[in-house]
């Protein structure tokens, strides 16, 4: 009940209260024509004619044309239940990986893995969107449900972290977006976070690194290392800092290595990966993640 209320909730916002969406450039004038009119008749209260349109469409593209994903996407988002969106948004990022409709599919997705509990699955698809694909509008709203994701694990602090980003990506004319961001930043005025911190899924690493149980590795000379853990990388600075504040409550010397629009947290410097890795098995024992990268110049 809570994943068919989920998604009759996401259709109203996606399609009963929002101007029509516009249809990539790889669809025909018709295709476009026939979506938008489909799209008019579910939000007029014919759910049955919109989706007997989208039907007839996928009926005449070849299922290899890109065209396909899009009308994918919108048997998805007028489908009558939860599961017959899930299957298309699921097609579409599987088969239409070039599709510009994979970023909108993936957050779907993630909102019904949130639905239905799966917090875990909900932020691999939106890890997947960060990861490879760039355009800043998606991207904000994938750190902003990301954000969503922390709160119900009730990690305020990671939380707080992916809508930084959130925050610092929104573009300024989708006022819906910076309503939420604003919404769900109250709750980071006046956190108190007690629970040992684990860092917000990031573009390149999604973690926080521990030392290993037996002694921390010895670091190397900088001028000597190879290697280094990667623990986060954000948008913004303040993202960056807010972790390398937590890694600091608990021990780690983290630093921030700043790079094109992005900063990463980085923790030791190792001259062999074979140092590195004890660091890592370390981090897999306690259920989190750890990224193996190679160390930038000291200075």
């Amino acid at each position: 009940m809570k994943l068919h209320s989920t998604f009759n909730s996401l259709l109203g916002v996606a399609l009963l209260t929002a101007a029509p969406v516009s249809v990539p450039a790889q669809a025909t004038l018709a295709d476009s024509m026939l979506f938008a009119r489909a799209q008019r008749m579910f939000a007029e209260g014919d759910g049955a004619a919109g989706r007997a349109i989208v039907d007839s469409a996928l009926v005449v593209i070849p299922v290899s044309s890109p065209r396909y994903a899009e009308g994918l996407f919108w048997r998805a988002s007028l489908a009558r239940a939860a599961l017959d969106a899930e299957r298309d948004y699921r097609r579409i990022a599987v088969e239409y990986s070039l599709s510009p409709r994979v970023p909108d599919a993936l957050i779907r997705l993630a909102q019904l893995e949130l639905a239905r509990g799966d917090r875990m699955l909900a932020a691999r698809h939106l890890e997947r969107l960060l990861r490879e694909f760039p355009p800043p509008p998606a991207r904000a709203t994938a750190w902003y449900w990301l954000a969503r994701v922390g709160f119900e694990d009730k990690d305020l602090a990671r939380g707080c972290i992916a809508l930084d980003s959130a925050q610092a990506l929104a573009p300024g004319d989708n006022a819906e977006l910076a309503n939420q961001i604003r919404y769900e930043s109250g709750r980071c005025l006046t956190r108190a976070d007690s629970r040992p911190p684990v860092a917000a899924p990031a573009v390149a690493a999604p973690t926080a690194v521990p030392e290993p149980a037996s002694g921390p590795v010895k670091h190397a000379a900088a001028s000597t290392a190879m290697y280094t853990v990667q623990v986060g990388a954000y948008p913004t600075r303040a993202a960056a800092e807010r972790l390398r504040t937590r890694l600091a409550k608990q021990g780690f010397a983290a630093r921030i290595v700043s790079g094109t629009q992005i900063f990463r947290v980085r923790v030791g410097r190792y001259s062999t990966k074979s140092d590195a890795e004890r660091t890592a098995a370390s981090l897999k024992a306690a259920r989190l993640e750890a990224w193996i990268v190679n160390a930038e110049p000291a200075g």
